[in-house]
């Protein structure tokens, strides 16, 4: 039978390109397990899949990055998982992007994804939402819709992505850990992609002033304000108090700053999402003092602000402020401590 007229008519079958779909979760693991908060993250892929008929898959990298961990990850709500043992370059990690054509794109607003999502963004020109506390699905335009804090916590900011890939980071404690099923099952991969170097980790032995913030007398909280100080001031003036009252518990805690900055560890972070910490003197350093901070310290007895901003937030809190410049104000107070 001759359809030519059809053809005429319809004009010629093109094979239709495969368009972007699916969700796909970045999972870094920096040691040999998997991150709560990409955990979490991958979670609430999973919940946003369904709105959309789509597949949950991840890419899991990092120096600790294995097939066991993949297998994991598939436990824990993926059904495909590419995996690779070690850290992309941005070119790589595009072009690998380019290639699976993700609809979404989620991180951890944390260590590692917080600076690879705006590089891969700004490389793909694509839309990308930052420290996203909520993301939800418009099923009409098939976009991810995602809430944002602003004036330091107080209200929200809510985004509407409209390009394809969609790339977002979430704050981390904001959703909880998918339960584990040892019986899901699902694909995984390992993919080879162009790994750049990264110098060698020494791990090292916590100082004893690092312990659980709960059971801290003293506790010493440093933000994103310590960047030109060093971290290290921090430790010699929890030292300080140690010598100078050595019946006392001091511990060191920071904010998510200083954590999403990797000076210290979530279990030691003061925050809304972290621990809610009573301590007889709480001292904030270089710390700006948001409503997320403030919920976790507010039931301290004696709050200690040192900041250079006089129009720092958490002045508003505090019993006692000091405005000058930390890596001045903490040599000066560890001196006095020992005189």
């Amino acid at each position: 039978m001759d359809l030519s007229f059809l053809e005429q008519l319809l004009g010629p079958t093109v094979e239709e390109e495969e368009g972007y779909r699916n969700i796909w979760v970045v999972a870094i693991a920096w040691e040999p397990h998997l991150r709560e908060c990409d955990l979490q993250v991958l979670g609430k892929a999973r919940d946003l899949a369904s709105s959309l008929g789509a597949y949950v898959n991840a890419l899991l990298i990092g120096e600790g990055a294995s097939e066991e961990l993949a297998r994991e990850l598939i436990a824990y709500g993926a059904d495909r998982v590419c995996w690779g043992a070690g850290y992309p370059t941005g070119p790589s990690l595009m072009e690998f992007v380019q290639q699976r054509k993700p609809e979404i794109l989620l991180f951890a607003d944390a260590a590692g994804g917080r600076k690879m999502a705006p590089r891969l963004a700004q490389r793909m020109k694509t839309a990308l939402v930052t420290h996203a506390v909520d993301v939800s699905i418009n099923p009409e335009e098939r976009a991810l819709v995602a809430a944002v804090p602003i004036y330091n916590g107080i209200a929200y900011r809510v985004v509407e992505c409209k390009v394809n890939p969609q790339i977002a980071t979430i704050q981390p404690g904001v959703f909880p850990v998918p339960e584990r099923d040892p019986w899901r099952s699902g694909e995984v991969e390992e993919v080879e992609l162009e790994w750049k170097p990264q110098p060698p980790l020494m791990p090292v032995e916590p100082p004893h002033y690092y312990i659980p913030l709960e059971k801290a007398d003293i506790v010493i909280t440093g933000g994103r304000g310590m960047r030109d100080a060093g971290w290290h001031l921090l430790e010699e003036l929890a030292a300080a108090f140690a010598r100078k009252y050595p019946q006392k518990a001091v511990a060191v805690a920071g904010t998510r700053g200083a954590v999403d900055e990797g000076w210290i560890d979530r279990k030691h972070m003061v925050d809304i999402t972290g621990h809610r910490v009573a301590p007889t003197l709480y001292i904030a350093c270089g710390v700006r003092g948001t409503f997320q901070h403030f919920a976790g310290c507010e039931k301290a007895r004696c709050i200690v602000a040192i900041n250079h901003n006089p129009d720092a937030p958490i002045f508003k809190h505090a019993d006692f402020g000091i405005v000058g410049k930390v890596e001045e104000v903490i040599p000066a107070l560890i001196e006095a401590l020992d005189s």
